[in-house]
């Protein structure tokens, strides 16, 4: 991860004027190699960060801290969270001056880190990486709320699925000893109280991308043998940055987010996959946006933190990961339907991918707001193709792993 070494301001918005800025919760989740720490506020706020290099001989760790001006903590939350992750120590509260906030995290030692900020509801997100290898076990889920606890039930759920598919030992076929990949983390966009997109008659994007995601799981299980992770396996809602967070956790090889595109002119269709990285035009900003739940203005804050990312992100992994799905749909799909139109492969400022660190990508399976693509999307047939053409691009991408690993 790239080493933010400059003191930073970020404006997000203008302030709301009346009561400060609460710091209602913190969450966090960790793994060998990475902890995510989010802060989650009950407006937007402006917001200031910094490393502070330790000081061995003096028994100072190095640490990195958050400053929220116009804001106070909630009083159900502890002033001091104890975390001892092999990455993080604990993190501290302070009041520097009155209505001030101060987030201090102690670091183990010096790490790469990222901040930056989602929307609706606000919170503040702080990556921090580790040396370590991630191990593949998930037995011990860390997914932790301090209090007072939100609900966080369908990501634990996840992790103990993943330990409870660990427990069994169960052997891999030949197929994934070729493919290279032990485990892949499907994710079923939007869900619960966020719908994502709407047809023209009534279909829900949330239950388009939630029945691809259970037909892509046993596909990918049969085809390459590998453990398939599905961020939520019913219709609930789980924040953006909690999504990357579960495949970060078990340590995926791939991370994989379903949806079904929309656009206000009905006659648009197509298919197309995305990856990290910063938008080349303004329909794919515009893509983003709506996957992200924000405004193109805010899609233009992102690109603008993405510059500092980009040697975090699998760029070229999950653009060869992108380029063979969108292959693979377009050759299935048009042999099975008319109209298949290939939209190609794009880059864009996606939330949802924003922290992987595995080759990730977001699939648009198609046009949700088309008549005739919506229809498509709603029948056993096109689900399962879609399913079927993507894992064999996920096969035929960790063979070519394989054998460039040889050479």
């Amino acid at each position: 991860m790239l080493f933010l070494l400059a003191f930073c301001w970020f404006n997000p918005a203008p302030a709301e004027a009346g009561s400060p800025a609460q710091i209602v919760n913190l969450r966090h989740w960790t793994n060998p190699t990475y902890t995510r720490v989010v802060l989650d506020l009950s407006r937007t706020a402006d917001y200031k960060y910094n490393e502070l290099p330790g000081d061995a001989a003096k028994g100072i760790s190095p640490r990195i801290y958050v400053d929220i001006p116009d804001s106070t903590r909630d009083l159900d939350l502890a002033s001091v969270i104890e975390i001892e992750d092999g990455l993080l120590r604990r993190v501290r509260f302070g009041t520097p001056k009155p209505g001030r906030t101060r987030m201090v995290v102690d670091l183990v030692t010096s790490a790469d880190f990222k901040v930056f900020h989602l929307e609706d509801p606000y919170r503040i997100v702080i990556d921090i990486g580790g040396n370590q290898k991630p191990v593949l076990s998930a037995r011990s889920p860390e997914i932790r709320n301090s209090p007072p606890a939100r609900s966080s039930d369908a990501l634990a759920e996840v992790l103990e699925r993943s330990a409870a598919l660990e427990a069994q030992e169960r052997s891999l076929p030949a197929g994934n000893e070729r493919s290279g990949l032990r485990r892949i983390v499907v994710d079923a966009g939007h869900g619960g109280k966020d719908p994502g997109a709407v047809g023209p008659n009534g279909v829900l994007e949330k239950d388009i991308a939630l029945a691809m995601a259970k037909l892509l799981k046993r596909q990918l299980e049969k085809d390459i043998g590998c453990e398939v992770i599905l961020t939520r396996d019913r219709d609930v809602f789980l924040p953006l940055e909690e999504r990357t967070a579960i495949a970060n956790k078990v340590g995926a090889d791939l991370f994989i987010s379903l949806h079904a595109n929309a656009s206000t002119h009905r006659s648009a269709y197509g298919t197309e996959t995305y990856y990290l990285n910063l938008s080349k035009n303004d329909q794919a900003a515009a893509v983003a946006a709506r996957e992200n739940g924000t405004t193109l203005k805010e899609v233009g804050d992102l690109e603008a933190i993405l510059f500092d990312l980009m040697a975090n992100a699998k760029i070229n992994e999950s653009g060869r990961l992108a380029a063979e799905i969108q292959k693979s749909m377009i050759s299935r799909l048009s042999r099975k339907y008319s109209n298949i139109r290939d939209l190609g492969v794009r880059q864009g400022p996606f939330y949802v991918l924003l922290g992987a660190t595995m080759p990730s990508v977001l699939v648009e399976a198609a046009f949700l707001s088309n008549h005739r693509e919506e229809a498509r999307l709603v029948t056993h047939d096109f689900q399962q193709n879609t399913a079927l053409a993507i894992s064999q691009a996920v096969r035929n991408y960790g063979v070519a792993l394989e054998l460039l690993a040889q050479r």
